[in-house]
């Protein structure tokens, strides 16, 4: 009987060791699973070709495991450097994603002036949109087909918007250098018209 109980009391000891060993485990490993790191992201949306500033960078908390090499954490890594693509707002910034030469594309800034119903509605800075141009006299002989003039441009800022149907919105967009000429063109013998551009 006392060899019995002995037994008894061991096999308690050891459950009790046991699920003890596997709540720490557990709680070690959920440890290491949501550490966090700090990890640097854009403050603002940041066009291909532009040269990072430190305002330009803000740093967060977030779990990333081994991915996390991927990424720059350290704002003295990129400060000076060239996005090489688009980066959104509070977007993590990859280190393929910067250049220390400014090979990417040339951006310019070109000022719009359109009519209201022209804009998509909801329209706001970092917007892209593609860019068409669109007969103006609708009472010509020849209707012209509208045309692509832009793909992919982005909407820096809207100056002003008019609350009337028909009034209008002055916008600045960034184009390749090279549409420059192009866009320009189109605004000059006809309309534009912005469509939202997604993916």
């Amino acid at each position: 009987m006392a060899i019995h109980r002995k037994s008894s009391r061991g096999r308690l000891v050891l459950a009790i060791v046991l699920i003890a060993a596997s709540l720490v485990s557990a709680f070690i490993f959920s440890s290491l699973a949501n550490q966090k790191t700090s990890m640097i992201v854009s403050t603002n949306f940041l066009l291909p070709g532009h040269q990072i500033i430190e305002s330009d960078l803000t740093r967060i908390q977030v779990s990333l495991g081994e991915v996390a090499d991927n990424y720059v954490s350290d704002t003295s890594q990129i400060v000076g450097s060239f996005t090489k693509v688009r980066i959104e707002a509070r977007e993590l910034i990859s280190k393929s994603a910067i250049s220390s030469q400014s090979d990417a594309i040339s951006l310019s800034s070109v000022p719009l002036s359109i009519r209201s119903a022209d804009a998509p509605d909801g329209l706001i800075p970092g917007a892209s949109v593609d860019i068409y141009w669109v007969q103006d006299d609708t009472n010509a002989d020849m209707q012209l087909i509208p045309e692509l003039v832009v793909v992919g441009a982005h909407v820096l800022a809207i100056t002003k918007s008019g609350s009337n149907f028909g009034s209008e919105v002055g916008l600045t967009v960034a184009v390749s250098s090279e549409d420059v000429l192009l866009l320009l063109g189109a605004t000059s013998q006809g309309r534009v018209v912005l469509v939202s551009s997604h993916g």
